[in-house]
C-alpha cells in the first residue's frame, strides 16, 4: 500500500465529515498510481498532466477552522509540497484540483 505521505507521494487529499460520517482518502504517486480509499487506480498521462497543472494553481498552505462550527461540515485535508493543510471551507485555488482528486474516488 501507498503510505499517505512520503518521497514518492505527489499529493495527498482526504475529505471527511457530512451526514453520514464518511471519509474518502486519495493518494498519488508521482508516477501516476493513486490509491483511492486502498483501491489501486492507475492515471494516465494525460489525467496526470492535468492533475499536475491544477496543483500548481494551489498557494493556500495554511490550515484554518474557519467554517467548523457548521454542524455535519466537511473537513478537506491536502498534503502537497511539504504541506499539509487543513480546511472546512474548500479554498478557491484548490478546487480544480480536488474536482480531479474527486473525479478519482468516483472510479
Amino acid at each position: 500500500m501507498l503510505a499517505f505521505t512520503g518521497p514518492d507521494v505527489l499529493v495527498a487529499y482526504e475529505r471527511s465529515g457530512g451526514f453520514a460520517g464518511i471519509r474518502e482518502r486519495v493518494t498519488v504517486d508521482a508516477a501516476g498510481t493513486a490509491f483511492v480509499n486502498d483501491r489501486k487506480v492507475t492515471l494516465e498521462d494525460e489525467e496526470m498532466r492535468g492533475l499536475r497543472e491544477a496543483l500548481a494553481q494551489v498557494t493556500t498552505t495554511r490550515s484554518s477552522t474557519r467554517g467548523c462550527e457548521v454542524a455535519d461540515h466537511f473537513t478537506y485535508a491536502l498534503t502537497y509540497r511539504g504541506h499539509r493543510t487543513t480546511r472546512c471551507r474548500l479554498p478557491l485555488d484548490w478546487r480544480a484540483a480536488v474536482t480531479r482528486l474527486e473525479a478519482l474516488a468516483r472510479r
